[in-house]
């Protein structure tokens, strides 16, 4: 159906906004679901390993990467219900393999919860199922309101040496400086209406215990942001859920090992 390269971008109609797609291989449905401040470029390394056994889908979801500005903020079941519409759009009828990681994990969660008839599989990494505590909310409100009044590289490069574990920053520049650029690229409105769609989004924790797909939990061994033992419960709260946890890697395990992740998925 597709080839490679994966850089190539489509723009796929959902409702009354056009939301770019990288779609890359054959075989079963993967879609990919990027996490913030980043976009599909997430998924570079790993696509070359994947598309020739998966149909590689993944979209810059609303406001993020060659999206458009968005002019109101959304939700995680907003950014869900783009997920099936752009299947939809792309006439995907067959249930598919969703992966998301960290922001992408938690609109993958929405998936799973209120579609479930759309999946075969599901791929949670470096993500977490429970909904904000007060002090979380509020800690997402300010970088909101930070994004906004001070701009985007104040918000986001602190990030950097959580999102990467020390061995890819000292080893693997071209993965340093991919995740740079995504995050600058990244809107002040987009990093605005992300924070508060997170702080407002559902708690999965008793929910995904009436899921029946197959679930793959993946951490990184190195990540602070959402530690292994977190997918680990994750894992261990599912009725059909495997656990691996890769070391050299933090929050972007896809990025700094794709290997070990690639072959996870296969």
């Amino acid at each position: 159906m597709h080839g490679y390269p994966f850089k190539d971008i489509i723009q796929v109609e959902v409702g009354d906004r056009k939301i770019p797609v990288r779609i890359a291989g054959r075989g079963e449905p993967l879609m990919l679901l990027h996490g913030y401040p980043l976009n599909s470029r997430l998924w570079d390394r790993v696509v070359p390993l994947l598309y020739t056994q998966f149909l590689c889908i993944a979209p810059d979801l609303r406001g993020f990467g060659c999206s458009a500005e968005e002019p109101k903020s959304f939700s995680m079941s907003n950014l869900a219900d783009d997920c099936i519409k752009i299947l939809d759009a792309l006439q995907i009828r067959q249930s598919i393999a969703l992966c998301g990681l960290s922001m992408g994990g938690y609109v993958a969660m929405e998936v799973a919860q209120r579609y479930p008839e759309r999946l075969a599989r599901l791929i949670l990494t470096n993500t977490r199922a429970n909904a904000d505590d007060l002090a979380g909310m509020a800690t997402r409100r300010s970088a909101a309101a930070r994004a906004l009044t001070e701009g985007v590289p104040k918000v986001v490069l602190p990030m950097l040496s959580k999102l990467l574990c020390q061995h890819t920053i000292a080893n693997q520049l071209e993965v340093v400086e991919l995740v740079r650029s995504m995050m600058l690229e990244t809107r002040a409105s987009t990093i605005a209406w992300a924070q508060l769609g997170m702080a407002s989004r559902a708690d999965f924790q008793y929910k995904m215990r009436d899921w029946t797909m197959p679930v793959v939990c993946i951490a990184g061994a190195e990540d602070p942001i959402t530690p292994p033992e977190v997918l680990e419960q994750i894992s261990g709260a599912l009725p059909n859920a495997q656990f691996h946890s890769v070391e050299n890697s933090s929050h972007l395990t896809p990025l700094e090992c794709p290997q070990e992740f690639a072959k996870i998925i296969s």
